[in-house]
């Protein structure tokens, strides 16, 4: 797995930028879709995918052991739907 770090030191070698302005530029991206996704409006990235927020509505759960009756709140769930390139390209080197 990547750590921020390690993308940030990998977009600055890539960009010939230096590590605070990939920081910086990362972190106004992340805010940006943040506020969307928050907003509900879907992001469609090109060669990545698709992120899109789903309700969830609430919902009584039932614990079969005891017959206890637990309500479960309403949540936001995000979802993601990667591009069909990406797909081909992860399919390729499994």
């Amino acid at each position: 797995m990547m750590t921020n770090e390690e993308l940030i030191t990998e977009l600055s070698r890539r960009l010939n930028w230096p590590e605070t302005k990939v920081a910086e530029t990362l972190e106004a991206a992340v805010e940006v879709m943040n506020a969307k996704l928050t907003e509900n409006i879907p992001l469609s990235l090109q060669d990545l995918g698709d992120f899109i927020t789903r309700r969830k509505t609430e919902y009584i759960s039932v614990n079969p052991r005891n017959n206890e009756r637990w309500l479960i709140p309403p949540a936001i769930e995000l979802l993601f739907e990667a591009a069909p390139e990406l797909k081909e390209r992860l399919l390729k080197n499994i």
